[in-house]
């Protein structure tokens, strides 16, 4: 994430896609102590491409010893340095010039920020652990958190900008400088679980399971992880309740406890696999349609959001799902799992 140094503290300033430098302390990103800094002084914004520093001060920002112009702006390097007022005023040196992201900065302790993924995992050696997933239609944070306690319903609660988290008895404070357009990339388009179908292929003896995503005519390979084992079990009860007549409201739940036992693993264990099985979605699909939403959660109970799939076991198909049968389709992604 891009950053600058401060010659005079040491400490890093972590750049917001608008950042502000100047006197007026309720009104600025980096606040400047000096009688000779302005209260507005300076900005630094993200242009989709580059860092564009502008000078609006009384008394002028200095760039590698060059003076800018009022309001000229001036696009920024690493290694250049910035210094406000004079050229032996408050100086930033400038460490990082990657484009603005959202991330998770250090209050009162040492530790490096922590920049956040679209869903991200918050590991805790004292407590639950935390994930925090960001919704592309809202534009907001939300915290949830991996309860081992698995007859509970999970819950999740929306962060605010500057919002503070305490992790492991430290202090972070949340810093959104995600832009808009940022968050409207979508791969590939996809606005509704129910455009998608999964093909399951699984070996004889269950150990190892492949999956394929399809949208339309694309085909995205998630490849052979432990976790679709999971999602595997949870296809095949869905499955079960469809060809059972069970309402569409009602298919496909397990209660969390039972799956876990069945599967041999301990409540942590389960979190995580969930975990990294939305995690890998909401990459596939960069956060589109409410991604992290495939495993739906719900008083204690899981099951696999998406209700269009096929399941192959060895080389015998075991079910299907969709309503209309696409012979072709089926070759095709089978070739391509095998491939």
């Amino acid at each position: 994430m891009a950053a600058l140094l401060n010659n005079q503290t040491q400490q890093n300033c972590l750049l917001q896609s608008h950042h502000s430098f100047g006197r007026l302390k309720s009104s600025v990103n980096t606040f400047i102590s000096d009688v000779f800094v302005s209260k507005i002084h300076a900005f630094i914004e993200w242009n989709d491409q580059h860092w564009l520093l502008r000078d609006v001060s009384s008394n002028g920002t200095w760039v590698n010893g060059q003076r800018l112009a009022h309001d000229q702006v001036a696009q920024l390097n690493v290694g250049d340095v910035i210094a406000f007022a004079s050229k032996s005023g408050y100086a930033f040196e400038v460490h990082d010039v990657n484009p603005p992201c959202d991330c998770l900065i250090p209050v009162e302790h040492n530790s490096v920020a922590i920049e956040l993924e679209y869903f991200h995992l918050l590991p805790s050696k004292k407590s639950h652990n935390r994930v925090l997933s960001y919704n592309s239609q809202t534009y907001s944070w939300w915290q949830e958190t991996l309860d081992d306690n698995l007859s509970q319903s999970t819950r999740a609660a929306e962060l605010n900008d500057q919002e503070c988290l305490d992790i492991d008895g430290l202090t972070w404070q949340l810093q959104i400088n995600r832009t808009i357009e940022d968050t409207q990339l979508l791969r590939p388009n996809v606005t509704s679980l129910d455009e998608l179908t999964f093909f399951f292929q699984t070996s004889l003896d269950e150990e190892s399971t492949h999956v394929v995503m399809q949208n339309g005519e694309e085909h995205i390979d998630l490849l052979t992880r432990s976790h679709h084992y999971l999602s595997l079990c949870l296809a095949r009860q869905r499955a079960k309740d469809m060809q059972a007549g069970v309402d569409d409201s009602e298919q496909g739940w397990v209660y969390a406890e039972l799956l876990a036992k069945d599967l041999g693993f301990d409540a942590s264990h389960l979190n995580i696999q969930i975990y990294r099985m939305r995690k890998q979605f909401v990459d596939a699909l960069n956060n589109s349609c409410e991604s992290s939403n495939i495993i739906e959660r719900n008083a204690g109970k899981l099951r696999l959001a998406s209700k269009f799939f096929c399941i192959t076991k060895g080389d015998k198909i075991e079910c299907d799902t969709r309503q209309f049968t696409h012979q072709e389709s089926n070759q095709h992604v089978s070739q391509y799992v095998n491939h």
